[in-house]
């Protein structure tokens, strides 16, 4: 099962292979940033119960990519292209994550490339009491 931290992991190990000298922040980004980098940040999640112990994770990411060229635009567009490849499959562990509804745009100079993960979560409850014996004693009318 992975946690919405062990799928950040995941994607800044498939940028960090992809693209080595390229910082990538995860927390914030400091104030005096040098680029390119790239930051993480988790833009929502959200668990809903299916049957049983059965649930559906879905969490969306938006990676900003921050160039450091004369053509931004041009620039970020061709990190676009590259990272649909990148992160459509992101390892977490021994297990392949497929990433779904990746989008992109590009504002203010800065790309934002989003992308959902949904899965599902089998979770270990607690195994519930036993009922005990039931006695049942009938009382006939003398029949």
């Amino acid at each position: 099962m992975a946690s919405i931290n062990d799928l950040k992991i995941g994607i800044n190990q498939a940028l960090d292979e992809e693209f080595p000298n390229i910082t990538i922040y995860n927390e914030k980004i400091e104030q005096d940033f040098e680029e390119p980098c790239f930051f993480i940040k988790v833009l929502s999640s959200a668990q809903d119960k299916e049957l049983d112990i059965r649930y559906k994770k879905n969490i969306l990411f938006d990676i900003h990519y921050f160039s450091d060229k004369e053509d931004i635009n041009s620039d970020c567009l061709d990190m676009a292209d590259r990272l649909y490849d990148v992160l459509e499959y992101v390892q977490v562990n021994d297990n392949l994550y497929r990433s779904t509804d990746m989008t992109h745009e590009v504002i203010d100079g800065v790309l934002h490339f989003m992308l959902r993960f949904n899965y599902y979560v089998l979770k270990q409850i607690e195994e519930a009491p036993k009922m005990n014996k039931l006695k049942v004693e009938v009382k006939t009318n003398g029949r």
